[in-house]
């Protein structure tokens, strides 16, 4: 037999694998090389400063010929696994209050060049689910809005402008992950919305970039989508890989699984047998993200399938050639770099603030509070694969004072205890004449942090209320007087944020989702 008919070599060059270690000495690169993966994926764990990490992939990319994939969740926002070395973008939502679609592309376009630079082949990005349940902490501010068509345009235009700029773009979480407000990173979610309506909302985005050619790749959701198949999630079911998104939609890309190590598939069918079934059911690139051991287990169970009857050879080795095709595509960067507007992140930040009431200009002269809710955001997506602690927090006080401001930062927990607030409401009125700016993060979700805004306009009624994360907040308090959506709590949202409020830059976002009073589904 020969080893691209070997059914366990085949086996193992459709497995995406994660990994331990920032450098080469700490990377198991010896391990990598016997087990011979399709590609590699990269987390924060991963990403050193930026000479490390290219030496690290270097020494990936040799682990065999053609390289592996190289890949990683780069989308911009709260899900960035490199922070040092690859230009910040701001989340996707925020490039969707701008209304502008080519500034989507120029975005694309300067994060594939960074990448490609690094020697990364492959963005797990972008996110063309919808924004339809705000409590749904798994999308939120990761998707351009909640109109099909718009997302779909900038899905497709940031998309485009990765492999322009050097990387393999995937379009994600196929067939749609905004109809639920379940992480499936947590629990196996289900949509329980009808085929026709899933097909005039959920499926455009998808449809949309398709058809431009946007993107290489397509990653599935480990979503149960009743309509389509009332059993599988997306990602083992073949009505919605092999009929949906082959046959309907025409796809003849790579199809990525989502990580089979998320609690969707392991409180199911287990990450091992999942494997199995993804394949069958005609996924191409199954990721493994944290474990190398089940990596083995899962090549060895595709190879013992095969050899039972289970799983055709045929399958299997379709798989491996589409991935195969794409690391030799990738094998050597473009002659020629495209040219990348590094002003383009700023300009997004500043362009998507959106103000729905009052003036957000800081008046002239006056000392600045920043009050600003702040913790670990509450879903899987960020948290995954997180290596070492990244530097403090960046606060729109200290952007105001990088821009000429007297201000002061006062940091609340999201979930703010009874004590903590008391505390806060007595030391406000002696701060005397001043500007109070309330920086919520996700007040929608935390009844604390509502009371507490609440409670801190009764004693500051003119405070600028910035909803600093997903926009839901802003319609909490209609007692407020000034309020402004940020659509992100990152150090460049930020940055954009202090360039309005200080009068450096006029507020023209336009929202990306509808806001309905007092629901949080809609």
């Amino acid at each position: 037999m020969s080893v691209l008919a070997d059914p366990a070599v085949l086996a193992r060059g459709v497995i995406g694998v994660g990994f331990s270690g920032n450098t080469c000495d700490a990377a198991p690169l010896d391990a990598l090389r016997a087990f011979g993966p399709g590609a590699l994926i990269l987390f924060a764990r991963n990403a050193g400063p930026p000479d490390e990490l290219h030496a690290l992939v270097s020494a990936l990319r040799a682990i065999s010929t053609p390289p592996p994939l190289i890949a990683i969740d780069q989308e911009g926002g709260r899900v960035e696994r490199i922070g040092a070395g690859v230009s910040p973008l701001p989340p996707a939502m925020a490039v969707g209050a701008t209304g502008d679609v080519a500034l989507a592309g120029r975005l694309g376009v300067l994060l594939g060049r960074d990448l490609a630079r690094l020697g990364i082949s492959v963005d797990l990005a972008p996110v063309a689910d919808l924004a339809l349940q705000p409590p749904n902490a798994a999308v939120g501010t990761r998707a351009y809005g909640d109109d099909p068509e718009r997302a779909g345009a900038f899905a497709g235009a940031f998309a485009a402008g990765l492999e322009r700029g050097g990387v393999a773009a995937t379009l994600k979480h196929f067939p749609g992950h905004g109809s639920t407000a379940d992480d499936s990173h947590i629990r196996l979610p289900r949509v329980t919305a009808g085929a026709a309506t899933l097909r005039a909302r959920d499926l455009v985005p998808f449809a949309r970039a398709l058809r431009a050619g946007a993107a290489s790749l397509v990653m599935t959701a480990h979503v149960v989508v009743e309509a389509f198949d009332a059993e599988q999630p997306a990602s083992l079911s073949p009505a919605v890989i092999g009929e949906l998104l082959r046959g309907e939609l025409g796809f003849d890309g790579i199809v990525v699984t989502d990580c089979l190590e998320m609690d969707a598939i392991t409180q199911g069918v287990g990450t091992v047998r999942g494997a199995v079934e993804a394949l069958s059911a005609g996924a191409d690139l199954l990721l493994i993200s944290h474990h190398l051991e089940l990596a083995h287990e899962a090549a060895a169970a595709i190879a013992a399938a095969v050899r039972a009857g289970e799983l055709p050879l045929a399958r299997l080795a379709e798989a491996h050639g589409r991935v195969l095709g794409l690391r030799r595509r990738m094998l050597r960067p473009a002659a020629n770099e495209p040219p990348a507007d590094e002003a383009a992140p700023l300009e997004a930040a500043r362009r998507a603030v959106t103000v729905l009431r009052g003036e957000p200009r800081l008046r002239a002269g006056d000392p600045v509070t920043v009050i600003a809710f702040e913790g670990t955001a509450a879903d899987g997506a960020a948290a995954s694969g997180r290596g070492a602690a990244r530097a403090e927090a960046a606060s729109l006080s200290a952007a105001l004072r990088r821009r000429g401001r007297k201000s002061e930062l006062m940091r609340v927990p999201l979930q703010p205890a009874a004590a903590d607030i008391d505390l806060l409401l007595e030391h406000i009125p002696a701060l005397g004449e001043r500007e109070f700016v309330v920086v919520t993060g996700d007040a929608h979700l935390y009844d604390a942090q509502r009371v507490a805004v609440e409670r801190i306009l009764e004693v500051a009624p003119n405070a600028l209320i910035v909803s600093g994360r997903a926009p839901y907040d802003a319609l909490l308090w209609p007692r407020a007087r000034r309020v402004a959506c940020t659509y992100g709590s990152g150090g460049l949202s930020l940055a954009g944020c202090a360039d309005v409020l200080s009068g450096r830059y006029e507020a023209r976002g336009v929202l990306p989702v509808r806001l309905v009073e007092n629901s949080a589904v809609r």
